[in-house]
């Protein structure tokens, strides 16, 4: 991420060429951590990743730090570093005063040593830069006034104070920060050719370089974890070299100005903390806290000392395992030692010789105001994501905010969508899934309803066509068939009882009858004959057909069951075709049963039908024959024809109705007959109707379509 040049997956901000924050969309997850940790509301969860705005940022550099998964990063200057240092560029590496807790690449001047080997010409401790504010700071605490005085010497403090509390800009001390200080010191003393590059653990300090008040002072900004970088990538090992003494002035008590309380140390100073005249405090929570509360007159002192991390050896890019309280020891060891080897008169006379250096700085108003929502348009928001009433308030921060209510905010202030919250969503993935669900019961449903009606129209359509031709051939077979029997007759009626011939003339007979019988049912199954309707009780009609069989020997060892629904209204039909229909399934499960079981017959009333039920206990349908059961000539009978169903199924069809099967192999089958409800023949009449003309409609759209195709 923090390689310079543009990357496919990386999103910068901004993109004009300036210090930018970068985003990995790939690797961003959108878990709005960042959000909930940035001080300046700077990030907006979006739709493929979070969005920073550049124009909000303090460059504290806690979402980098913070994120899990590594999205947010920088755009480093470091290959602009190696383009100076491949170069032969003039260059002076000033190392922020920090830089002790990189304790795993050597001692300081080993260090020194791999700076050198790198490629720069002379390595400058930047805590000399401390030396000289410190001296300055010193003199504005000493000048008798009252003013309120506030450090300037963290950046991201000064930031935050620029854009976010104006009104706290006057008392802002008017003294660079170190790194300017250095900065200007090794250009007063070693010209403008030459070239200084910042090492600091800070991100701010990479914004700060190029602030107009004090640009030109340092040429680029590269952290601690680039120096690594940089050493990796040439093969350096800052353990291995020798001891190099670091150029430039020296500092002396400035080398503390990275620990918290640093700075008023330094200063030589002395105030009494019982008194309030000084007060410091350091963490993001704690310093914007009291910044606020000092911008409201609830906290006074003459000087506050602010840091926003806990001291310059808590910077974003220390990059170390060791806890704050091992870096800070790491640096007071390394001043006192180095201390300890100077001449203190030598180094004030040093300083001394840089009074001419301007430290001097003012700072330029960046503020950056949200609009203030009304009531209505918060409450707006808390509607739409449904969190009124305030009871409805989760306040679970999955968004990034505190409180359901600061999420609003931020919304109409135009620095969060309402989208992102996490109870609304799963409320709305619920109801979405509630939706799909209905949606898909009701596909199956309809895809049900198809398949019956595809499934219908397919037998209606075989069985009109089958119907045409078996019209043709009864017609065809029924003459020559009419003339084999009168001859028939006649050879008998003329032999004598004791002819041989006899008996083959009988067989042909009775061959010839069974053909004719065949002959009128593809009559009965082609022609449409009128349908003879009146008034007429199902439960009367299914007694009558019953009557009809139960004296039968096929029944005899067959227990018989009704159960038929009492007050149960009348239909209009044939009463002759509708016990054709009884009575051929009926006599079919009998036969099933091979005469010996039980048979069970019901009705049952389901909203505007009367449906029959006939139910067996015979061997059951096989799978592979229930799809032909309704076709003509299918059967597994010896002797049957198999045109009794096809033909019961067009007279229920003719009535309005519908006949079903199901089956269970060794347990039996249920036919269930449906027909319609009617209060009057009229009614039956116009419902006949209107399905002869539906089916019409679907043979004639059929033609159609052939004929376009």
């Amino acid at each position: 991420m923090e390689q310079a040049g543009k990357k496919k997956d990386t999103v910068y901000f901004p993109d004009d060429g300036s210090s930018r924050i970068t985003v990995n969309i790939s690797k961003c997850r959108k878990c709005s951590y960042c959000i909930q940790i940035c001080p300046a509301k700077a990030i907006k969860l979006g739709r493929d990743s979070i969005k920073i705005f550049p124009e909000r940022c303090i460059f504290c550099g806690s979402c980098i730090t913070a994120c899990p998964q590594q999205a947010i990063g920088y755009e480093s200057a470091l290959e602009n570093v190696k383009g100076l240092l491949s170069g032969n560029e003039k260059t002076i590496a000033c190392i922020d005063p920090a830089f002790p807790v990189m304790h795993d690449i050597g001692s300081a001047r080993q260090f020194v040593t791999a700076l050198k080997h790198a490629g720069f010409k002379e390595v400058w401790e930047g805590a000399f830069g401390a030396e000289l504010i410190s001296q300055r700071y010193r003199t504005l605490l000493t000048d008798g006034t009252d003013k309120t005085l506030i450090s300037s010497f963290c950046p991201v403090v000064v930031f935050y104070i620029q854009k976010y509390l104006t009104q706290l800009i006057p008392y802002i001390a008017p003294v660079v920060s170190p790194m300017i200080a250095i900065g200007r010191v090794a250009r007063a003393i070693k010209g403008a050719d030459w070239k200084i590059i910042y090492i600091t653990p800070c991100l701010a300090h990479i914004k700060e370089m190029s602030a107009p008040e004090v640009a030109g002072a340092i040429d680029d900004v590269i952290t601690f974890r680039d120096v690594r970088q940089l050493l990796d990538s040439r093969g350096i090992q800052s353990s291995t070299l020798a001891e190099t003494d670091f150029d430039g002035p020296r500092p002396f008590l400035g080398r503390v100005i990275s620990v918290v309380g640093g700075l008023y140390r330094s200063t030589g100073a002395h105030f009494d903390i019982l008194m309030d005249e000084i007060t410091g405090t350091y963490g993001h929570r704690r310093v914007i806290g009291a910044l606020k509360q000092l911008a409201s007159g609830r906290i006074k002192a003459k000087f506050f000392d602010f840091v926003y991390c806990s001291g310059c050896v808590d910077g974003p890019f220390t990059d170390t395992e060791l806890s704050v309280l091992g870096r800070r020891q790491l640096v007071i060891r390394y001043a006192k030692d180095e201390m300890s080897r100077q001449d203190v008169s030598k180094v004030i006379a040093e300083l001394d010789s840089f009074e001419y250096i301007d430290l001097h700085r003012n700072f330029l108003n960046m503020e950056e105001r949200l609009p203030t929502p009304t009531e209505e348009e918060i409450r707006a928001i808390l509607k739409k994501i449904d969190k009124l009433p305030p009871n409805r308030n989760m306040d679970c921060r999955a968004c990034g905010y505190p409180t359901c209510r600061d999420k609003a905010i931020a919304v109409v202030q135009g620095i969060a969508e309402a989208e992102y919250c996490l109870p609304y969503l799963l409320e709305q993935s619920k109801k979405i899934y509630q939706q799909l669900k209905k949606s898909h019961n009701q596909l199956k449903i309809s895809h049900q309803e198809l398949e019956q009606a595809q499934a219908h129209l397919l037998r209606t359509e075989k069985l009109a066509s089958i119907g045409q031709l078996s019209a043709g051939v009864a017609h065809e077979i029924n003459n020559p068939l009419g003339t084999i029997m009168i001859y028939a007759h006649l050879l008998l009626k003329g032999m004598d009882k004791d002819d041989p011939r006899r008996e083959d003339l009988e067989l042909i007979i009775g061959e010839a009858n069974r053909a004719k019988e065949i002959v009128q049912g593809l009559l009965s199954f082609a022609r449409e004959t009128k349908l003879r309707q009146g008034q007429m009780s199902v439960s009367d009609l299914l007694e009558d057909v019953l009557s009809l069989v139960v004296n039968q020997s096929l029944f005899h060892n067959i227990k018989i069951e009704k159960s038929f629904v009492q007050d149960m209204p009348t239909i209009v039909a044939d009463e002759t075709k509708l016990k054709q229909v009884f009575l051929n399934i009926i006599l079919n499960a009998a036969q099933a049963m091979e005469g010996s079981g039980k048979l069970t017959i019901s009705t049952i009333i389901d909203k505007k039908h009367i449906k029959v039920k006939i139910q067996d206990t015979g061997p059951g349908i096989p799978p592979e024959n229930m799809g032909k059961l309704f076709s003509p000539f299918f059967t597994t009978k010896e002797k049957g024809t198999g045109l009794g169903l096809a033909i019961s199924y067009g007279i229920v069809e003719r009535h309005g109705g519908k006949i079903d099967v199901d089956s269970e192999l060794g347990k039996g089958s249920t036919f269930i007959i449906s027909l319609p409800i009617s209060t009057n023949e009229e009614d039956a009449k116009a419902e006949r109707h209107l399905n002869r003309l539906s089916f019409q409609n679907k043979i004639t759209g059929r033609k159609n379509y052939g004929q376009k195709n």
